[in-house]
């Protein structure tokens, strides 16, 4: 992961947190404290936790001009690498004191936001995009990291079989015969779906610094 991913997610989100209630716990219930648990993530070194409020979507047009499939653990590397990088400090000064300002509907679940703080080298409001999606995770025994996917995504995808097995599917792309991998059900620890707001676009900052 290059550095510029990182600037950029930091420099979007710098411009902005959120109205949360004062002495109010943060929750993914709202596109606004979404933004409020990445403040909190930021503070407390969770890059992990950074990492899970970025949507899939944006994960992968990362990947895509990364040249390779990027995950958590790239994400902590580049943020550790770059913690010291005067851009991404700077960023994560102006992180903690940001607003939004006003947000607006984009569609279904998704609103664009606008976020201000008191100023800097990349300005003083950016907008972001904030989706909400249902998202599904089946923790298999042994495995570290969760099978996890948005529900409806055609090109990857679970179904549980009447033995209480899974099948995880995936498809390369329309019309591409599907792969599946059967877990055993007495290898299931858990599968659930749950619905949380996520940063799907980084507006201009994505083009001007994830190149």
């Amino acid at each position: 992961m290059r550095g510029g991913v990182v600037v950029s997610l930091l420099c979007a989100l710098a411009a902005g947190g959120c109205a949360a209630r004062q002495g109010a716990p943060p929750t993914r219930e709202t596109a606004a404290g979404t933004v409020e648990m990445f403040k909190l993530h930021a503070r407390q070194g969770d890059r992990a936790g950074e990492w899970d409020i970025l949507s899939p979507g944006l994960k992968q047009r990362f990947s895509q001009r990364a040249g390779r499939q990027l995950d958590a653990a790239d994400y902590v590397q580049a943020r550790n690498a770059y913690r010291n990088d005067p851009q991404a400090k700077l960023a994560e000064q102006m992180l903690q004191t940001a607003i939004v300002r006003r947000e607006e509907p984009a569609g279904p679940n998704a609103v664009w936001a606008t976020i201000v703080t008191s100023g800097g080298p990349f300005g003083r409001s950016a907008r972001i995009k904030m989706v909400k999606l249902d998202i599904w995770e089946l923790r298999v025994a042994g495995e570290p990291e969760p099978y996890t996917g948005q529900v409806g995504d055609p090109t990857f995808g679970v179904e549980k079989r009447p033995d209480g097995s899974y099948d995880v599917i995936y498809r390369a792309g329309p019309g591409a015969e599907e792969q599946r991998t059967n877990v055993p059900a007495s290898q299931v620890l858990g599968y659930r779906v749950t619905s949380k707001w996520y940063v799907d676009d980084l507006g201009e900052l994505e083009n001007q610094f994830v190149q």
